[in-house]
């Protein structure tokens, strides 16, 4: 994208536009660019992509995540091969590449199945919120949601309920920190 700036020159009422002074070239990276260049770095690490971000301002953001988890280290080797690809002499950018991170709602099939076992919280697209643990996830996510006894102050029971993937708005992990 080309900006000029323009030079003006007033004269009492008038303002008269000049010539161009010079133009600001900006040349923003493509997220489908990003995600070429990154996603076989991340599989070789055994990980997989969760989501990439670009603003127009060149700030990139890249979200990965691990079956064993993430490392600072596997975040260094993925931004160097990253900014390997890119010159920063033609195209400035700020590169940050991190975990998808506890808090954020799950992006990619296989966060489901990394996190099989645990409790996540769903909201649904009706508005209604399931919690539970995922029992399994392929086109449908099952959990296991307990639930307190009819009647009982104490007793509980399990049911396994299964929530279509088109009716989920969004999943997050249900972090305990006891």
């Amino acid at each position: 994208m080309n900006l000029p700036i323009f030079a003006t020159e007033n004269r009492g009422r008038e303002r008269k536009r000049r010539l161009p002074l010079l133009f600001l070239h900006s040349i923003v990276i493509e997220k489908q660019e990003i995600i070429k260049v990154a996603e076989p770095k991340i599989k070789e690490l055994d990980g997989f992509l969760v989501d990439v971000k670009v603003n127009t301002a060149n700030v990139i953001t890249v979200f990965f995540d691990r079956m064993e988890g993430v490392q600072i280290e596997h975040c260094l080797e993925i931004s160097k091969y990253v900014e390997e690809h890119f010159d920063r002499e033609v195209e400035d950018y700020e590169l940050t590449v991190c975990s998808a991170g506890l808090d954020n709602a799950f992006m990619v099939d296989e966060q489901y199945q990394k996190y099989i076992g645990k409790e996540v919280g769903v909201l649904l697209t009706n508005g209604k919120r399931k919690t539970g643990l995922i029992i399994s996830c392929d086109k449908t996510l099952i959990l296991e949601v307990v639930k307190k006894k009819k009647g009982s102050r104490k007793e509980y029971i399990t049911e396994q309920v299964n929530i279509p993937k088109a009716e989920i708005k969004e999943t997050k992990l249900k972090v305990n920190f006891k």
